[in-house]
């Protein structure tokens, strides 16, 4: 199968999407263990600040990959939960088409 810009951008989601729903997973699980145990929650700490960090990543750090312009908003936006959605044709910025194979150097 050839690498395009529409695959690359659907690994780094599906990557990204995975991370965010362990960490909202890890917040939900630590709430409750420590609700049962009385502890202070570090746990839902740690996975709600992992939740958090993954979604500004996904916002901010998901770019095309040619002319490097925030395309995180749209693909967390439009698709399901770990690709882009199909209608999405162009990258806004540079007017590329999302299917076209990405070259290797």
């Amino acid at each position: 199968m050839p690498k395009t810009i529409r695959s690359e951008i659907n690994r780094k989601k599906r990557t990204v999407s995975i991370v965010i729903y362990s960490g909202l997973a890890f917040f939900v699980i630590g709430m409750v263990v420590s609700d049962k145990t009385g502890t202070f929650p570090i746990f839902p700490l740690i996975g709600f600040g992992v939740a958090f960090i993954s979604i500004f990543y996904a916002f901010y750090g998901i770019r095309c990959p040619k002319c490097n312009g925030l395309f995180g908003y749209i693909t967390m936006n439009l698709g399901g939960p770990f690709a882009v959605s199909k209608k999405v044709k162009f990258c806004p910025f540079c007017g590329v088409n999302i299917d076209t194979e990405i070259h290797s150097n």
